[in-house]
């Protein structure tokens, strides 16, 4: 989990008639990270979890990865609770707890999608939604129409027998003209009789921009990465109160936590904590 093996790619366009901007991901190696960082789940898990992901991915591309955002959607679908975290420098986890296995659907209403924002020179921005009918993609564009007064059309997709996966977020242009965005909705609608392999970036900007070709805005690789650290941990526990500190410690047993990105379990004792401290 903590070599960048499981990179993936963003890339933001324009159309050459400057009517709509696409971001495009393959998000197939975001799907081997999850398989290997979280063992326990089964592939539709993983499929689920990789969408979220590269949901994030996308929506972040929109700011041109200069802040960290983090998608949690809570639910009442075989899904409880699955978390995609997106930051600056490339770097992307996420987790997933499992819910109702009786459920018809992964994700399902009632439930709440929260939006986390932040940079290194504000306060996080954290957004609410009640979820609505229909899967992440659904999610995610009424976050964009309701919260950000956004038109957007978002397609993921991810086999869990393959692994095949990615997405596209489309935005049409405030001068779009009806006639480009008819033929926009109308090729968005067509791209579901398209293999998942056949659906490449270079395919997917000829597919939008309908053989009129696209100029790159701006791209980002993402590695699927934990970024826990023995010694944030720490920084976390020693925060505490001295009264919350003589709760975790009243044996002298070791404290074992477990990172629930990545499983990592670290063993810290009252003297790790001590050592710290001034």
């Amino acid at each position: 989990m903590n070599e960048s093996i499981h990179r993936a790619r963003v890339i933001k366009a324009l159309t050459k008639d400057r009517h709509i901007r696409l971001s495009t991901l393959d998000a197939s190696p975001l799907w081997d990270g999850v398989r290997r960082g979280h063992p326990h789940l089964d592939p539709e898990s993983c499929a689920c979890l990789t969408e979220l992901l590269a949901a994030t991915a996308l929506l972040q591309g929109r700011t041109v990865f200069e802040e960290r955002l983090q998608l949690l959607v809570k639910g009442s679908g075989k899904a409880k609770a699955v978390v995609a975290d997106s930051w600056p420098d490339g770097t992307i986890r996420g987790v997933l707890d499992l819910g109702d296995p009786q459920a018809r659907d992964w994700i399902a209403a009632p439930g709440l999608l929260q939006v986390m924002r932040s940079n290194a020179t504000g306060q996080p921005y954290i957004g609410h939604l009640e979820l609505v009918e229909g899967g992440i993609q659904t999610q995610v564009e009424h976050y964009l129409q309701n919260s950000e007064q956004v038109q957007a059309s978002l397609s993921l997709w991810c086999d869990p027998g393959t692994g095949e996966a990615g997405g596209l977020l489309v935005e049409p242009l405030p001068d779009c003209p009806p006639p480009r965005l008819a033929r926009l909705v109308q090729a968005i609608e067509g791209l579901e009789v398209v293999p998942f392999w056949e659906r490449s970036a270079e395919f997917l900007a000829s597919w939008v921009s309908q053989g009129e070709g696209t100029d790159e805005l701006a791209a980002m690789d993402l590695d699927y990465r934990c970024r826990c650290t023995r010694e944030a941990l720490l920084e976390t526990l020693r925060g505490f109160s001295e009264a919350q500190k003589a709760d975790l410690f009243q044996a002298d047993a070791p404290l074992e936590v477990r990172c629930d990105y990545c499983g990592t379990l670290y063993p810290i004792t009252k003297a790790d904590l001590l050592a710290g401290e001034v």
